[in-house]
């Protein structure tokens, strides 16, 4: 049967325009959330870390909770890290596999306006840096908070909780447990031997200060991120 370029067309139009069925949830082409904020992340030297660095796992924390009682990302927020970050983490996954271990990240890049409500909520220098100063590294995409897991992603035992402002997130672990002591030990000397700045109030942080390249503050408004 001979078809016209217009029904040609208007039949290319309607499969383009078909729904996708994806776990069980329908979105139609070039709809999801996720995938649009990437796309434009790579403008700003922003990767995905769920490409980036294969056996990672990710746990984005401020989608749930936070120092401020409530979520700072929607559901929606990928984890986004500079490029030149992204590959010491992946060096630093590769590393900690031999142990039996693989990353799982809390939060890595941040946008301001999540930093601002973030020190809103705990106002205390140790643990958050007063926008007064400037903004964190992770508003740079090049600060990292992230634990151990094993490579199957079990638990394992740390310090203390993500954010828990205490003695206990200190970075040189002193209390009783030699298994604990070990996983920081490793963490922390591994995260430094691929580049990274620790810190000593918070075992879970780490900075790359050799990051190379288009290093600038992005905004959610950037990359077109809907706030809480």
């Amino acid at each position: 049967m001979n078809r016209s370029p217009i029904f040609t067309a208007l039949i290319t139009l309607t499969v383009l325009t078909l729904p996708l069925v994806t776990g069980g949830q329908t979105r139609f082409f070039g709809g999801d959330p996720e995938d649009k904020i990437i796309r434009k992340a790579k403008r700003y030297n922003l990767v995905a870390v769920k490409d980036a660095v294969p056996g990672a796992y990710i746990d984005m924390r401020y989608k749930i909770t936070s120092a401020a009682n409530k979520p700072l990302y929607l559901k929606d927020m990928p984890c986004l890290a500079h490029r030149s970050t992204a590959e010491k983490l992946k060096k630093a996954n590769a590393v900690l596999a031999k142990s039996g271990y693989a990353i799982k990240i809390w939060d890595a890049w941040r946008p301001p306006e999540a930093h601002h409500a973030l020190w809103n909520a705990v106002k205390d220098p140790k643990y958050v840096v007063p926008p007064s100063k400037g903004l964190s590294w992770h508003c740079y995409g090049i600060s990292i908070d992230l634990t151990l897991v094993k490579t199957n992603g079990e638990a394992v035992t740390m310090p203390s909780r993500f954010d828990e402002f205490s003695d206990r997130a200190a970075s040189n672990y002193t209390g009783g447990d030699p298994e604990i002591a070990e996983r920081v030990n490793l963490l922390q000397q591994t995260m430094r031997d691929v580049g990274f700045r620790t810190i000593e109030s918070e075992w879970w942080h780490f900075d790359d200060m050799t990051a190379q390249g288009g290093i600038r503050n992005v905004t959610a408004a950037d990359l077109g991120i809907k706030m809480p």
